[in-house]
């Protein structure tokens, strides 16, 4: 199960990455952004007043002037703990990364790419930092990617230090150049798994996890822009399924649907719906079906979707948009919390500030406010 997900995950990002431009559209940045620096102040209430607490740095990310990334550094409690360097080539080709732990001066990994006359990228390899009188820099395994008379990538292979392979995967494609599947298969050969994609026209709208026996682990479906993702994953007890575990969620509320299949006539079930600002938490235990349902406005994006079981409304999301199409704010409601979060933005259409408001004693009151200050290139 936690190999599925982890697979889904990764997939879902790679395939992003290569159909995207850069990271800047990856991060959903307009103009020529440069840096941006990322922080996080708390509210605290003194006279009868809320004032705002110190800011302190979350992430801080620079840009090269393509949009691609040159810094990442991430922080902690106003301090760093981890960072990775990229750097480039003249065509814009990543040619390597380094990782480094907290604010260490040496690197922990680094990435070196390679790639073909064609400029197409066709070995990752991985090298752990050691110093110059241990014999340096180590080789720790590598990533060879092969490709198909169309120059889509067919086959990748994990292989150690030692040139054993580890794990490959075989990529199949249809008539029109979208991935369909991907077969995984273990350090034997023998096959491990399988991802199936759907689309709508060319837009991903679904990947299925298999094992070998042709068992659904997992299904995702992508929600698009502010949409919901949707997740289900299945346990089983020899071919029997006996548990399902589905997941919808905006990047900001998660709702859990739990469902035990041991129990044919009625299976139990519980919803457990939590937030990730806060340790806020709910379950409900049900007896009917989840249901989500969507309201969109003329333009297609989703103003509101309310969590049924039954007649029983167990949490409702509203979004609120200008005229352009930018979310101004968020309003969440589960158990007896009453969350709202809106958004101010600068010229080029970034948000700037994303704040935070719980409802408490008929009023929102400040919690928090996330703070971007955003450099572009001149």
């Amino acid at each position: 199960m936690k190999r599925s997900l982890f697979l889904i995950i990764f997939f879902f990002s790679a395939l992003f990455t290569l159909v995207l431009a850069s990271d800047l559209t990856v991060e959903g940045l307009k103009g020529s952004v440069e840096k941006v620096v990322t922080g996080r102040f708390t509210y605290r209430s003194e006279n009868g007043q809320w004032l705002a607490g110190e800011l302190e740095t979350r992430r801080i990310k620079v840009f090269s002037p393509l949009g691609d990334y040159q810094t990442v550094a991430l922080y902690m409690n106003g301090v760093q703990y981890s960072r990775h360097e990229y750097t480039y080539d003249e065509n814009g080709r990543k040619l390597e990364s380094r990782y480094y732990k907290n604010d260490a001066e040496n690197y922990t990994t680094r990435e070196i790419y390679t790639y073909d006359d064609r400029g197409r990228l066709i070995e990752e390899i991985t090298m752990e930092y050691w110093p110059v009188f241990l014999g340096g820099d180590r080789l720790s395994g590598k990533t060879v990617l092969a490709y198909d008379d169309r120059g889509y990538i067919s086959l990748k292979r994990l292989l150690n230090d030692q040139g054993v392979i580890l794990s490959s995967v075989r990529l199949t494609y249809d008539d029109g150049g979208r991935l369909i599947r991907e077969s995984h298969y273990g350090k034997d050969g023998k096959l491990e798994s399988i991802l199936l994609y759907k689309y709508e026209g060319d837009v991903l709208r679904g990947i299925h996890s298999l094992d070998s026996s042709n068992r659904i682990l997992e299904e995702v479906v992508a929600g698009g822009e502010n949409g919901l993702n949707d997740r289900t994953q299945y346990g089983y007890s020899g071919d029997r399924a006996v548990r399902s575990s589905r997941t919808l969620t905006d990047g900001y509320i998660s709702v859990n649907e739990i469902v035990d299949l041991t129990e044919i006539d009625q299976p139990g079930r519980r919803v457990e719906i939590s937030f990730t600002l806060e340790p806020l938490v709910v379950t409900f235990d049900t007896e009917e079906t989840l249901q989500a349902i969507l309201s969109r406005n003329t333009a297609g994006r989703i103003t509101g979707v309310d969590f049924k079981s039954g007649n029983d409304l167990l949490a409702g999301f509203k979004y609120y948009f200008d005229n352009a199409g930018r979310l101004l704010a968020r309003e969440y409601t589960f158990g007896e919390n009453s969350l709202r979060i809106d958004y101010r933005y600068d010229t080029a259409g970034n948000w700037i500030e994303e704040r935070y408001f719980r409802l408490e004693n008929q009023e929102y009151r400040p919690v928090s406010t996330l703070v971007r200050q955003i450099d572009y290139f001149e």
